[in-house]
């Protein structure tokens, strides 16, 4: 179960890792597949800083986790998904569906899911 619990927890980096250099190096290729539209270099720097700071701050944390073995690192990533779905929930309430609106919310359901299970097996 621990070696499953690292493997969940590299999976959950490797994503954030991902995503992070998409909006890092790709900005404005990784707001569109996020339909987002900044507003000139503000906007795109906007998107670069705090996007990728979302998703590699949350890799980092779970790359800790799954290299030493330790959960609580993935309280981290699994806040930030955990909030991130949250608003996507409120979103619906407020704004109503839209095409794939359950997409992003079942892989941040897995990436929660996969955080609780780490958390939970390598308690240290």
């Amino acid at each position: 179960m621990q070696m499953m619990a690292r493997v969940g927890a590299g999976l959950v980096a490797l994503f954030g890792i991902a995503l992070g250099l998409m909006f890092y190096l790709s900005t404005e290729q990784a707001a569109a597949q996020f339909f987002v539209t900044p507003q000139g270099a503000a906007g795109l720097a906007t998107l670069r800083a705090d996007m990728s700071a979302f998703f590699l701050v949350g890799a980092a944390f779970a790359l800790h986790a799954a290299a030493t073995g330790r959960g609580r690192g993935l309280i981290v990533p699994g806040a930030l998904y955990a909030v991130a779905i949250s608003g996507r929930a409120l979103n619906l309430v407020h704004a109503g569906s839209y095409p794939d609106a359950a997409v992003p919310m079942i892989v941040e359901a897995v990436l929660i899911a996969l955080c609780w299970f780490g958390y939970r097996t390598l308690r240290a």
